[in-house]
């Protein structure tokens, strides 16, 4: 058994998380079973006279001749068509697809094209991979798509406990620094700057980290564990996207460490707010108002049990078992 996790891209993003655990996780599950080997490749530039999208697409044709290939959506034509006439398998990592995040009309014409192989070969080698129920119901649903599997991200639930603390300073987590966020995050950071509160943006890329004249601090943290202690004496984590997101690891890692987090009902992100008890709000003003009146609630503790690492075999057996 070879199974093969082909990745988009190196920085150690929610989705790359998600992706590198279902692929440990179905490493584990099959080397229980017999001998694996397991492979992991980072995108590669082949030739260099051609367009970095051509170069994704010819390195993932070639690739994705494993028995299993975990691949993502931008790598999964090529992953399909090299696999079409085999017994070998596809399964292709959606984390959402919101229509309307202003994408490149070639990329939107790319996904319709996978979508459309994916309804005219609905056997169970190629399968859909998703990260939140919303997603499970909209690829089947609205894009009338088969074979689609729910796989949540998965945490180490007792790594996060000792972080966990009820001391809360007025420190306001704005989220990861993203283009993603509402355009008016930075006007709520300037209002709550001047009444006292604390706001930053975490962030992985260092040439990122600045101070915006006292408004807002974008931070590169010194590792991960300075990141969850300052996180865990924040008073709130805000969760803002104007995409509907597949689902959020900032706004779960501060649900873990007993931060409320603050959001809007957005793709899988509303799934994770609801399910963990937090704030879902409408606009900046409305989040205002929850912060400033401290109108939030604790984490329910008990949301964090289905989304342990321990219960990585028990997604992935009607995922096997197809």
């Amino acid at each position: 058994m070879r199974i093969r996790y082909l990745s988009y891209g190196i920085t150690k993003t929610g989705g790359y998380r998600h992706e590198n655990c279902l692929f440990e996780s179905l490493v584990k599950h099959y080397a229980e079973r017999g001998k694996v080997k397991a492979e992991r490749y980072r995108r590669q530039r082949l030739f260099e006279s051609l367009p970095a999208y051509l170069n994704l697409l010819i390195w993932a044709f070639f690739k994705a001749g494993a028995d299993i290939n975990i691949v993502t959506g931008r790598t999964a034509v090529p992953a399909i068509l090299r696999n079409l006439f085999n017994r070998k398998s596809v399964w292709i990592v959606l984390h959402n697809y919101d229509e309307d995040d202003g994408k490149a009309a070639r990329l939107t014409w790319y996904f319709e094209r996978m979508f459309g192989l994916l309804r005219k070969y609905p056997h169970g080698r190629f399968k859909v991979i998703v990260v939140a129920p919303y997603w499970l119901r909209y690829f089947q649903e609205t894009k009338g798509l088969k074979h689609v599997y729910l796989f949540p991200n998965l945490f180490d639930n007792a790594f996060y406990l000792p972080f966990h603390t009820a001391h809360k300073n007025a420190w306001v987590h704005l989220g990861q620094f993203s283009s993603k966020n509402d355009s008016e995050i930075f006007e709520l950071a300037a209002m709550l700057s001047q009444k006292g509160y604390y706001c930053y943006f975490s962030t992985l890329n260092p040439a990122e980290a600045r101070n915006s004249n006292g408004r807002f601090e974008v931070i590169c943290f010194n590792g991960f564990k300075d990141y969850l202690e300052h996180l865990s004496r924040s008073c709130c984590s805000l969760a803002l996207s104007r995409v509907k997101e597949g689902w959020s690891r900032t706004s779960h890692e501060s649900i873990l460490v007993g931060t409320p987090v603050i959001g809007y009902d957005r793709g899988g992100l509303g799934d994770l707010l609801k399910a963990s008890n937090s704030v879902i709000v409408k606009d900046i003003h409305e989040a205002y108002t929850c912060i400033t009146e401290s109108l939030w609630v604790l984490p329910d503790s008990s949301f964090m049990q289905p989304y342990d690492l321990q219960k990585a075999k028990d997604y992935l057996k009607p995922i096997c078992r197809d």
